[in-house]
């Protein structure tokens, strides 16, 4: 409480205590001299206590408000943490199965030097809680002011721990410089490479993982017919030393005979994490559908750690839409679609999209508990007694249509005479680079 409450507080007791001192005599017959001294002193006793009370019960809510600012940071902290060794242990595994690979022979030095500062990172991993590192210096850290570290006298330093540090340095002054792109890239048009080699795109992809330059690129999901925005899907778009990106259809295959699409996929799955965070705390209800691969599905271990990440932070799951493609959904053993469940259980929903036809067994995917399925304009003018009976099964179902790849006007007018509830396209809006 501010110094001036309690001077305020103090003297009103004090100032009634000394009236009735002063008056009491004269407006109370019965009441003698010693009577009004009594009286004085148990109006400035019970000012006193009243005093106390208010005073306890402000420094209370102070106190809880601090604790829950703290619980807060250290939450933030944690998933960081618990995020950062599930990001190491993929691109260990995704270099590992690189190194392995025949057809990066040319290129195993580079490979050996990303496997290198990986294992010294996951040796370390330790000293993340350590807050003298400062590694983490976004707006929740910021207001933490970093203390000198003290010299430990005698102690003898490793080189590959000062070039660790300095490496981390190095990486905060980098990332700052890629906010930076990011932020001149929400105003520019971003430049993509295209007719690359396979070679050169697995160059750049290994170069992106290893210097974190796996970028989100948001598209909006809309209601029709207002076209307002609803969700929007996450995109990742590898990005070269010059700010250039190469997009998904240039390097998913390339990546996936490589190894390293579950690297990927896990670094576009905490960036969306993060965007959710800062959604929910702006109030805002947005969802946001994170397309996975078939590679990503089957690993076990990702799914543990993920599943136990959401059942922590429950908040989430709401605004989190798992997407497969429909052919490897199908393609998925009894236990993928166990994780899968546990996944949907704690709030998370499902969608399924490259759909390539309308003969499908709605209620077994509703069963499935599937909530959303894209499916793209063209199949509904192959047959229209087949799309009128495909929407009506619909209807009846708690599954949501999403017709992709709405380009022009024309198109739009098409899907809005089959009354669907929402569309995604370059019409609506391409996908951009999420804010930094």
């Amino acid at each position: 409480m501010p110094l001036l409450h309690h001077l305020f507080f103090i003297s009103i007791y004090c100032g009634l205590a000394l009236i009735a001192v002063l008056f009491g005599p004269s407006y109370i017959p019965d009441l003698q001299t010693g009577g009004a001294m009594l009286l004085g002193l148990w109006i400035f006793l019970a000012g006193v206590v009243l005093h106390e009370i208010i005073t306890r019960r402000a420094n209370d809510e102070e106190t809880t408000a601090k604790l829950e600012t703290l619980h807060h940071n250290q939450a933030v902290l944690r998933d960081r943490i618990s995020w950062t060794r599930r990001e190491i242990k993929g691109m260990a595994e995704a270099f590992e199965a690189a190194g392995q690979s025949s057809k990066l022979s040319e290129e195993q030095n580079i490979i050996n030097d990303a496997l290198s500062e990986v294992n010294l990172l996951k040796t370390l991993m330790p000293r993340l809680t350590d807050p003298y590192l400062g590694l983490f210096d976004d707006e929740e850290s910021s207001q933490f002011k970093e203390p000198e570290r003290p010299e430990v006298v005698g102690q003898k330093r490793q080189a590959t721990k000062s070039d660790f540090l300095d490496d981390f340095r190095n990486e905060r002054s980098l990332r700052a410089r890629q906010k930076t792109v990011a932020t001149n890239a929400t105003k520019e048009e971003v430049s993509v490479l295209s007719d690359l080699s396979e070679t050169e795109v697995l160059s750049i992809v290994r170069r992106s993982l290893r210097d974190d330059r796996i970028d989100m690129f948001l598209q909006p999901v809309v209601a029709l017919p207002q076209r307002k925005r609803k969700f929007y899907e996450c995109f990742s778009r590898l990005r070269t030393t010059n700010g250039q990106v190469i997009e998904p259809g240039q390097y998913v295959s390339i990546a996936t005979r490589a190894g390293l699409i579950t690297a990927i996929d896990n670094m576009l799955l905490f960036r969306c994490v993060q965007i959710i965070r800062k959604i929910l705390r702006s109030g805002e209800d947005v969802s946001f559908f994170v397309n996975l691969s078939s590679h990503t599905l089957k690993d076990q271990d990702f799914f543990d750690d993920f599943v136990d990440f959401v059942r922590g932070n429950i908040e989430i799951a709401p605004h989190l839409i798992i997407e497969v493609g429909q052919d490897e959904f199908l393609d998925l053993k009894a236990s993928e679609l166990l994780s899968l469940e546990r996944l949907i259980g704690h709030g998370c929903r499902l969608s399924l999209d490259r759909m390539k036809t309308l003969d499908m067994d709605l209620k077994a995917l509703a069963a499935g508990r599937v909530r959303f399925l894209k499916i793209e304009g063209w199949l509904f003018s192959q047959d229209r007694n087949k799309t009128k009976k495909f929407l009506h099964d619909l209807r009846s179902l708690p599954i949501e249509l999403v017709v992709e790849k709405i380009e022009t006007e024309d198109a739009l007018v098409q899907v809005l005479d089959q009354d669907v509830a929402y569309g995604q396209g370059y019409l609506f809006g391409e996908p951009r680079p999420a804010k930094p």
